[in-house]
């Protein structure tokens, strides 16, 4: 019986050759290694393997989007997220975008190993999320997230809702906490990918706060 076939998607080059190493070690084929969202999904389409291993953060094309966009096209490839985020929020949109494991970078080898091999096989070990499972954001901090989305700064944010610049910042710090990003763009940047604000319509965001 030929080996499983397994692309890897990691902006993390010695990561990327560690878990490549240690799939090559078990007796899979690693046929291909991205490290950007979109050369993964390029390399998806080239190659379509058995198996994609991405990582949930990934530059140009979210892993959680690359996964969803993954299993809509190519429903044949089975997806395993590689996680440094050990959140149950995390997990429901893993499993909302078809991921058929969630593994934390943390987690011993072998449970990586194990995660890909059942996930060839069409085994699902994520469980299905919560009906209502949607990102715990309240509307006041997606009314934020939404105006930074289409570059407001915060003070015009603060001017907009009747509320002071502290207060706003607080619902930004709020809103990257439970979304589990550091800085501005990348708070968007999950927003948009998540469905939780709608991306502008004029020509690109004006600026970050």
């Amino acid at each position: 019986m030929a080996p499983m076939r397994v692309v890897i998607v990691d902006d993390h080059g010695v990561v990327r050759e560690g878990v490549a190493r240690l799939l090559a070690e078990a007796g899979l084929a690693v046929v291909g290694q991205a490290g950007t969202g979109r050369e993964g999904l390029r390399l998806v389409r080239s190659l379509r393997p058995d198996v994609a291993v991405l990582d949930a953060a990934l530059p140009e094309l979210s892993g959680l989007a690359l996964c969803r966009r993954v299993r809509e096209r190519y429903p044949a490839t089975a997806v395993v997220v590689l996680s440094m985020f050990d959140d149950p929020e995390w997990r429901a949109e893993a499993a909302r975008a078809g991921a058929a494991a969630y593994v934390l970078k943390g987690d011993s080898p072998a449970a990586l190993v194990d995660a890909v091999r059942r996930a060839g096989r069409g085994e699902v070990l994520l469980p299905p999320p919560p009906v209502d499972g949607a990102f715990p954001l309240t509307p006041r901090e997606r009314e934020v997230v939404q105006l930074l989305a289409e570059g407001r700064k915060t003070a015009e944010i603060a001017h907009l809702l009747s509320r002071s610049i502290a207060t706003v910042r607080a619902h930004k710090a709020s809103a990257m906490r439970k979304l589990g990003v550091h800085t501005t763009p990348e708070l968007v940047r999950r927003a948009l990918d998540l469905g939780l604000v709608v991306a502008p319509t004029f020509g690109g965001a004006r600026g970050s706060p």
